[in-house]
């Protein structure tokens, strides 16, 4: 297991500051029952989730939200606690060789997919290779690693790779690292990307899927996990996740008892739920930044990366952060590696102050003013609120913005098919290693690189971080290619970090902040 060291050792020098943490359950994760207390088995929680969800097939999901219910119904080979710990989950154990070019897992045996079909090494391959190898997975970069995938007996996989891969693990936490049924796969066809019902091995089971409306997951019974006091999980009946784009509008549900639990909410209301007695609140560092994404593909606006540039240099990241919806809440930033991170340099401030003198000069010496349309997603008064003092802020260096609405999802789209005509005000959830918060937006042909962005300097950078075991080392790496692709050749704006809140009813318990911040339903308990 060195590569879990490995990453716990760098975690580690820059930890989070979490809330205190329960004893981890076994294949459980999260909170427990206290010592001696008797587990609450039963009832429904309704989660009130920010956007709709876009792909339920971890292959070709790309959304947050999606990630949201994924958790809950698929089990991933790895799993990683609230301190950053990767521990084991589908695999039992694992070992790496010296060279790192060899991942041999152990599976936990006696395991079925909710259809009834066995997880083996068998279901372990089938899975990493339907990622690497489908035309359009989003997976391709996590996994690129991977040379090929070895079955040595029903419960022992290996993974040989190209070279060492220091993110193996970190990838494999989430998405890249969930299992599917094929039986389910083959059967649903185009239906598994928003109905892929009975198709995970996790703690509950997706059995109602009603785009914009809700999504409905009951308890699986024969669930492998217990808590650290061996109590059978999970504890829930049921769960149903109902989209709420407003941020206000979630926070009445959530006050009205319409809904238990929320995990966004507007930086203005955090103190009165702080002080609402009726609510738990609990707030971690995250991994999550925020960016504006231009499109640099050639004929477009922001093909002349100068112009992104001058964006950047505009922005006043302080007045977005105290005056936007954030209210205060979260931190400022120039690139998308996060104090929770390793390679986090606190001294990384290109521009310590919005600069709209200098962006002026910058489009001066292109020759021809800046006017972009800055697309939002429509339905929520706070994100009208944000694009508004970005427009306002960037108008001080004669950049003009023009706003446009529409549907989340479609925005998304519009990115990934490299169609939207100006910049999109879209962020990233964040992920544990440094290499999923950066390497798939800014490599070339990478599967979230929605800006069209290309420099074979940070082709390079990225990928010989990925090979270097040294932590030191890989931080130099990542540090050089973040000064090319936030200040010399910028391929997007990013221009602040969030915080993972979580905030429940009073008697649903046993739940805990995580800085990805992604409920984790198993260990939940709904009191009387």
């Amino acid at each position: 297991m060195r590569s879990a060291r490995y990453l716990v050792v760098f975690l580690s020098a820059f930890a989070i500051l979490l809330a205190a943490c329960g004893q981890q359950p076994s294949g459980g994760g999260g909170a427990s029952p206290s010592t001696g207390a008797k587990a609450a088995y039963g009832g429904t929680v309704t989660f009130g989730l920010e956007n709709d969800v876009s792909n339920l097939d971890p292959m070709l999901s790309g959304l947050f939200v999606d990630r949201n219910i994924m958790y809950a119904m698929y089990d991933s080979l790895v799993r990683v606690t609230p301190k950053g710990d990767i521990i084991p989950w589908l695999a039992d154990k694992w070992d790496t060789s010296s060279d790192g070019k060899t991942v041999t897992f152990t599976l936990h045996k006696d395991i079925k997919f909710h259809d009834g079909s066995v997880f083996d090494a068998d279901a372990v391959k089938w899975n990493i290779e339907r990622y690497i190898q489908t035309k359009g997975s989003l997976r391709t970069a996590d996994l690129a690693s991977i040379d090929n995938v070895q079955v040595v007996d029903a419960s022992t996989v290996k993974f040989n790779l190209k070279s060492a891969f220091a993110p193996l693990l970190g990838a494999l936490v989430d998405r890249a690292g969930m299992m599917v049924s094929k039986k389910v796969v083959d059967a649903a066809g185009a239906d598994f990307t928003l109905k892929p019902f009975k198709a995970g091995t996790g703690p509950f089971i997706l059995t109602e899927a009603v785009k914009a409306d809700h999504y409905t997951l009951e308890k699986n019974p024969d669930w492998w996990g217990k808590d650290a006091s061996s109590n059978k999980l999970p504890f829930l009946d049921k769960i149903i996740v109902r989209p709420i784009v407003d941020a206000d509008v979630r926070l009445t549900n959530l006050r009205a008892g319409q809904i238990q639990l929320i995990n966004g909410l507007n930086g203005k209301d955090v103190a009165s739920v702080k002080t609402d007695s009726t609510l738990t609140y609990q707030e971690v560092g995250a991994f999550a930044w925020n960016s504006l994404v231009p499109n640099e593909a050639p004929n477009f606006v922001f093909s002349d990366h100068r112009y992104v540039k001058a964006v950047a240099m505009a922005l006043d990241r302080d007045e977005i952060l105290q005056k936007g919806p954030a209210n205060g809440i979260g931190l400022v930033g120039w690139g998308p590696i996060s104090p929770a991170h390793f390679a986090y340099d606190p001294s990384f401030k290109p521009w310590p102050k919005a600069d709209p003198d200098g962006a002026k000069a910058l489009i001066a010496q292109i020759g021809k003013p800046l006017s972009f349309e800055l697309l939002v997603q429509s339905g929520d008064p706070a994100t009208i609120q944000l694009a508004t003092l970005i427009q306002d802020e960037l108008k001080k260096a004669d950049i003009t913005v023009t706003i446009k609405t529409q549907l989340f999802n479609d925005i998304v789209t519009l990115q990934q098919q490299h169609k939207h005509l100006g910049m999109t005000l879209v962020g990233w959830s964040g992920r544990l290693d440094p290499d999923g918060n950066t390497y798939d937006f800014v490599v070339t042909g990478s599967p979230n690189n929605d800006s069209s962005y290309s420099n074979a300097q940070v082709d390079t950078l990225m990928k010989q971080q990925r090979a270097e075991p040294d932590p030191a080392k890989r931080k130099t790496l990542l540090d050089q290619a973040q000064q090319i692709y936030t200040v010399d050749d910028p391929s997007r704006v990013w221009y602040g970090f969030g915080v993972s809140p979580l905030v429940t009813v009073k008697n649903l318990t046993g739940m805990e902040a995580y800085p990805d911040r992604i409920p984790r339903f198993q260990t939940a308990q709904l009191g009387k």
